[in-house]
């Protein structure tokens, strides 16, 4: 049964997704603003994906020691002062900056979170509580592109200052919530008709198609707004092709939330894998702003299937969540900082498409190692 906290939880969740989800769609847009080229975008994602990697290394084990009520709301509290310095940036290097400290304030918050939320659960409880985590934090990512879409044909400093009043808000309320700790609780055998499965075994499994999935969406957040001004196409409509996977993800995450058929078996990883390539493929080679939707929604069920998997198996049987629930993210991360920094490389030396051709390559070789995973056997 959900506690009242766990309801605050949620809604933090979503709003530091939709603060982060509106002041990442318009970076892009703003170093394009000032003349940035397609490596720059790149190198703006890397460095926001690469400082929550690494800081991730520590985080966990931060979540796992010290109040994560205190260090929630020290990484919104710091966020809202990156957010303002994003406000006031007038050159490029100014939003490289701000991208890596802001990503790195998410590897404090987004470990400690879920740990929260995932301690003391049965293992029917914790695919209840987080699949609804899952649908909130995504319903703001997904939010927040659109809304910055309009935001900032509005003006360009729009998005920024509404992410400063929202991380203030967030900051505030985590500080005069008090936290009741969830009692630990054994897992009910009767729940778990495969008690015997290698967790391990899938974990890597699913770490494996989380990664190739946010590799994907790195891409896209970082490399196709380049595209898009080439095609024309506007920043409001932009950001609606932006929310389609947020969209669709949501969608997975509900069904993942009710049902269990999915625990333990490749197959509901590697299908949405299939249907991203066939997106992919759509994104290199056409114009259509309706295909292109098509497309995104294809990244879209990666991403819910995939994180849904690879959150479920971090946290499932295991006593450490804060450390677990950071490796997660650290894999979010790696997907998140390869696929803009060889993305903008490719698009620059051979052409604004290559990029996603190169997801391609990546989701089929992300199968294969996958199936290896599978087969294996201790």
């Amino acid at each position: 049964m959900l506690k009242r906290s766990d309801y605050f939880l949620f809604i933090a969740a979503f709003m530091m997704d939709f603060c982060t989800g509106l002041v990442s769609f318009a970076v892009p847009l703003r170093a394009l603003d000032m003349g940035a080229s397609v490596v720059e975008l790149g190198f703006i994602g890397t460095a926001g994906s690469l400082s929550f990697t690494v800081a991730c290394t520590f985080t966990g084990k931060l979540a796992d020691r010290f109040d994560r009520r205190r260090l929630l709301a020290i990484a919104a509290g710091l966020t809202a002062l990156v957010f303002g310095m994003l406000f006031l940036a007038v050159n490029y290097w100014m939003l490289l900056a701000g991208a890596a400290l802001g990503w790195g304030l998410l590897a404090l918050f987004w470990p400690a979170v879920q740990a929260i939320l995932a301690e003391g659960r049965s293992r029917g409880q914790l695919v209840r509580t987080l699949g609804t985590f899952n649908m909130f934090w995504t319903l703001g990512f997904m939010l927040g592109p659109l809304a910055g879409g309009y935001l900032y044909l509005v003006g360009p400093r729009l998005p920024f200052a509404t992410g400063v009043t929202g991380m203030v808000a967030l900051t505030l309320a985590i500080i005069v919530l008090r936290f009741k700790p969830t009692a630990v609780r054994d897992e009910d055998p009767a729940e778990d008709p495969r008690e015997h499965v290698d967790t391990a075994r899938f974990r890597w499994i699913a770490w494996t198609a989380n990664f190739t999935a946010f590799f994907m969406i790195g891409m896209l957040n970082n490399q196709f707004p380049k595209l898009a001004t080439v095609l024309l196409i506007r920043p409001d409509t932009l950001g609606i092709l932006l929310a389609i996977p947020r969209l669709l993800q949501m969608a997975v995450f509900l069904v993942a939330r009710y049902t269990t058929w999915w625990q333990f078996r490749l197959r509901p990883l590697v299908i949405p894998q299939i249907a991203a390539v066939v997106g992919m493929v759509v994104v290199a080679t056409q114009d259509s702003t309706v295909v292109l939707a098509f497309a995104f929604g294809t990244v879209g069920l990666l991403v819910g299937a995939a994180f849904s998997a690879s959150q479920f198996y971090s946290f499932f049987q295991e006593e450490r969540k804060g450390e677990k629930g950071a490796r997660n993210e650290m894999i979010v991360g790696m997907g998140m900082v390869s696929g803009p920094l060889v993305g903008g490389l490719l698009a620059q030396l051979i052409g604004l498409r290559m990029p996603y051709v190169l997801c391609c390559v990546v989701l089929i070789a992300g199968m294969l190692v996958e199936y290896r995973w599978y087969r294996k056997r201790d």
